[in-house]
């Protein structure tokens, strides 16, 4: 099992079932978190490993703290970190799930090592609801729905191609990933923003995108199409597209 973010919910169900049952089964679950506190069901996962033989435990945070004791892997999942989690991986199932931009470079990783990817599954934690409308942009190329792979919300001229974030009432500038999420920007920066469910179906963390333009891997389930219009953005899914500026 390779899990990250929320992504761990249903691993660690099929996880508890097996343990739970005794099933015959070997099981080595990687996890990927942004911080030790970031990581979900972390003592269960613990106890879970410390219990079953058979159920060997796997974490690395990209982004530990430095006020944090941390003895676990460090970094984006890698071909060093495979195989040292599991030496034997290429004759393993692999179950993936996470967001896309995860799952994305898991697939391509173990293609690269020759994993046979027949025997590679992977799945989106997370409804995705179907818009009623297309989302406004400029220029837009002319897809169909399933077909387009990331749902550009807003946008306006930007000087910068790289990721930018800047926080109005904060009065930060914070250069990024392209991967980042402006959530994740923002408690890097100390910046306070509400949020909640942290994969855009709870709305908790909607903030007012003032210039630039954001994209998701799959439309969120907690914004109107009207809140869309008026330039309302899920900051825990939405990446910035060069350079934007964010009410917080």
């Amino acid at each position: 099992f390779i899990s990250a973010g929320s992504g761990i919910t249903p691993m660690m169900s099929m996880s508890k079932w097996l343990c739970d049952t005794g099933a015959d089964v070997d099981v080595v679950f990687v996890h990927s978190a942004r911080s030790p506190q970031d990581i979900i069901y972390h003592q269960k996962l613990q106890l879970m490993a410390a219990l079953h033989p058979n159920f060997k435990l796997a974490i690395t945070t990209t982004r530990p703290e430095l006020d944090q004791a941390w003895c676990g892997y460090t970094g984006r999942l890698n071909e060093a970190m495979v195989a040292e989690m599991a030496p034997d991986f290429r004759d393993r199932i692999v179950y993936v799930c996470g967001p896309n931009p995860f799952m994305a470079g898991v697939k391509g990783l173990l293609a690269g090592l020759d994993f046979p990817m027949e025997n590679y599954n992977e799945e989106s934690f997370g409804g995705k609801k179907p818009s009623k409308k297309k989302a406004a942009a400029t220029n837009p190329e002319p897809v169909k729905g399933e077909d387009r792979p990331r749902l550009h919300l807003v946008e306006s001229p930007s000087t910068s191609n790289e990721p930018t974030v800047v926080f109005a009432e904060s009065g930060k500038e914070v250069t990024c990933d392209a991967e980042d999420v402006i959530l994740d920007v923002a408690e890097q920066e100390g910046v306070p923003l509400p949020s909640g469910c942290r994969m855009g179906a709870c709305g908790a963390c909607k903030r007012k995108l003032l210039e630039g333009k954001v994209e998701y891997d799959e439309e969120p389930d907690a914004l109107e199409e009207d809140e869309r219009q008026q330039g309302m953005i899920l900051t825990c899914v939405a990446r910035p597209v060069g350079r934007v500026v964010v009410s917080a």
